[in-house]
């Protein structure tokens, strides 16, 4: 299980490149958040990888690649 201090503490985004600075450790954020969520549904038994865990955890994989995908265009 992987724990971080608050990445983004208190973020001043008062300008467009501080709000870009932002997004990046947002998106690198939600990239170690996917990686973690991978984990775990690689570690579903066989059995049990068509019930809604299984699904749960795929859902949530493709919200967090759309997120990221989204916020890498944004700037």
């Amino acid at each position: 299980m992987a724990f971080l201090p608050n990445p983004l503490g208190s973020v001043d985004i008062s300008t467009r490149p501080k709000r870009r600075i932002a997004v990046s450790k947002i998106v690198r954020l939600l990239n170690l958040i996917y990686s973690e969520e991978e984990e775990y549904l690689n570690r579903i038994p066989l059995n049990l990888q068509g019930g809604n865990a299984y699904d749960a955890a795929e859902d949530s994989l493709s919200c967090l690649i759309d997120a990221i995908d989204s916020l890498s265009d944004a700037y």
